[in-house]
């Protein structure tokens, strides 16, 4: 026999009042999500020492080698050979540098030796220079820093993004449409690694989200979709990012994401 229970007035109208505010907040729009990804290119060269930090290391390395034991020459070369001429040759000219013709005494009797092939320098901006023509397109400027890229969209400077669909995670929405084969950079050209598949910050603007990802630029370079809405794409230092995003008057967005760029509470 089936048992029957009547609702109360006041469970009536508490079950009411549960649907109503589920109605309403099925009738809510949900917040804009967007994803969008840093891309980095990390430093070609190391860094130019600072005079201080250069004078310190070349006053370290003669003091190394005062007190350091000599080198067993015997162990490592054969006698009469080209390669131990070679050492011996390159030793005193070492010692000559770094204690005066005084201190290192006379130069070895080496007869003829051959020289080894010359080594060729090229300039720290070689590269840079090379492709000046490109400008701030260029993948090789700025060889000591890392750059990082940012897109032309309506005449403002932001990063490559996309919103995200119901039930998409950030990093297939960022795979799929932004540096995938058919993604708005142009993924055909480009060979970029996703850091990771968490966000590494977030821009809050009301009710919207924009999360980031970090990826780096392996080989290639952009080339821009002609769906993508991009006019141009740049490839900018920390302090240009801020800068240019500060002209536009983003102010917001560049504090929200200048953790990202290394960029600390002390260095505003």
């Amino acid at each position: 026999m089936p048992i029957t229970m009547a609702a109360s007035g006041t469970s009536r109208q508490a079950l009411r009042r549960g649907l109503a505010t589920a109605a309403a907040s099925s009738s809510t729009s949900a917040p804009a999500l967007t994803a969008s990804v840093l891309i980095s290119r990390a430093p070609l060269l190391t860094p130019t020492p600072h005079p201080m930090a250069k004078a310190y290391w070349e006053r370290s390395s003669k003091l190394r080698h005062a007190f350091s034991n000599p080198t067993n020459t015997s162990f490592y070369f054969k006698q009469g050979s080209l390669p131990l001429r070679r050492f011996l040759e390159s030793q005193y000219e070492t010692e000559r540098g770094y204690y005066g013709e005084q201190i290192a005494g006379k130069k070895p009797e080496l007869g003829e030796v051959q020289p080894e092939p010359e080594l060729v320098e090229l300039d720290r901006d070689h590269w840079a220079k090379a492709d000046a023509e490109r400008g701030d397109r260029s993948l090789e400027r700025a060889p000591e820093e890392e750059i990082y890229l940012v897109v032309e969209s309506k005449g403002k400077w932001t990063f490559p993004s996309t919103p995200l669909k119901t039930g998409e995670a950030l990093d297939e929405a960022v795979t799929s449409r932004i540096v995938g084969v058919d993604g708005s950079l142009g993924g055909q050209t480009l060979d970029t690694w996703l850091v990771t598949k968490k966000p590494v910050g977030v821009v809050v603007n009301g009710e919207a989200r924009n999360f980031f990802l970090r990826s780096h630029i392996l080989a290639g370079e952009p080339k821009l979709s002609k769906d993508s809405g991009y006019k141009t794409h740049a490839w900018l230092t920390a302090p240009e990012v801020e800068a240019r995003l500060r002209k536009q008057g983003d102010d917001k967005i560049w504090e929200s994401v200048k953790g990202m760029f290394g960029v600390g509470e002390e260095e505003i």
